[in-house]
């Protein structure tokens, strides 16, 4: 959160957010509703009650004190003495998401959404800027409420599911996102396929390939949706390496070598057909001029499953070939389409 500027540079952005304090002195200017910065950015951490909210994109941790009249020059950013209007008080409140849970899940998510939330306080609603999107650092400030703050509560809404919190006890009503607070952190660790392999071309030099598969993982969000009343997300990440592919003429006088530019996939979970594929750029190298030209690519997985789920994963992948070389003459094609078939069962 920023503290309000008297600039017009800041006008756009002051559109976007609940107003912050006024600009002028004499600690006036500021009505319900306005959202004060605090002087630190961890103000009150360790002072007051405790609440924790899970959320797809991290745990989001809130501290709220108890209410206040009046705020002294050195504990805001205007360093300006503020005191509440007749009838209303200021609420203090720091957030921040907790930095071992946040983004554990991103490789599953393909959303922009962010958290929607509001302060309640003695019946009335106050919309609030969303926290910084980040697993580093604190946020906090001053909400000033009508009459005396009482019964606080916290409505976060996340892309449609919203959960209440009750500031006074910690205690939170999940709802639809209950099983994200019992969530295991998903393994990196992987599992070979089954060393079968089926390739849609002929080839008498098999290429090097190699295929691992995480342990399944059930979510109640993923991609950009919360699962059905019922159902989850199973999630797997799956990682496959293809080295340079061979054609070799019967004879064994001429081929050439080829090598994969790209990959496309695609998943079965016994008879049901991904819903999503997400494929991790950061992890896919094709062709990887490290690894003799080798294709790694890593697809993050998403099932819609109800109940128990079937253990057999198919992994059908599309590739395409360049040509890097060819020997004892002959004709071969610039580039080849070639598909890979494994199969793995799942931990």
């Amino acid at each position: 959160m920023r503290p309000r500027r008297c600039s017009a540079t800041v006008l756009g952005l002051l559109l976007l957010a609940p107003a912050l304090v006024s600009c002028g002195g004499g600690g006036g200017g500021v009505e319900v509703g306005d959202v004060v910065p605090a002087r630190e950015d961890a103000q009150f951490a360790d002072q007051g009650v405790e609440s924790t909210v899970a959320l797809p994109i991290g745990r989001l941790e809130v501290t709220t004190g108890a209410a206040v009249r009046e705020i002294s020059a050195s504990d805001t950013r205007q360093l300006e003495r503020l005191e509440a209007p007749d009838g209303s008080v200021f609420v203090p409140m720091t957030w921040q998401y907790d930095a071992a849970t946040f983004g554990e899940l991103s490789a599953y998510l393909d959303t922009d959404a962010s958290p929607v939330i509001d302060l309640v306080a003695d019946g009335a609603s106050y919309r609030l800027p969303a926290p910084e999107a980040s697993g580093e650092g604190a946020e906090s400030f001053y909400v000033l409420v009508s009459g005396k703050g009482d019964d606080p509560q916290l409505k976060v809404d996340f892309d449609g599911v919203a959960q209440q919190v009750d500031l006074s006890s910690g205690e939170v009503e999940p709802g639809r996102a209950a099983d994200l607070y019992d969530l295991a952190k998903p393994k990196a660790k992987r599992f070979p396929c089954e060393p079968d392999v089926a390739y849609g071309r002929t080839t008498l030099r098999p290429p090097e390939f190699t295929c691992g598969v995480t342990r399944p993982v059930r979510l109640p969000y993923a991609g950009d949706a919360w699962a059905e009343d019922g159902h989850s997300w199973l999630v797997v990440t799956v990682r496959t390496t293809l080295g340079r592919w061979n054609e070799i003429a019967d004879d064994l006088k001429s081929g050439a070598v080829y090598y994969a530019a790209s990959v496309e996939s695609s998943y079965r979970l016994g008879s049901t057909e991904a819903s999503e594929v997400l494929q991790d750029e950061a992890n896919t190298t094709c062709p990887d001029p490290a690894a003799n030209a080798s294709c790694t690519a890593e697809f993050h997985v998403v099932f819609d499953v109800a109940g128990k789920a079937p253990k057999a994963l198919t992994i059908e992948q599309d590739y395409g070939l360049l040509l890097a070389t060819a020997f004892g003459g002959g004709e071969h094609e610039d580039s080849l389409d070639l598909s890979v078939t494994a199969k793995a069962r799942l931990k």
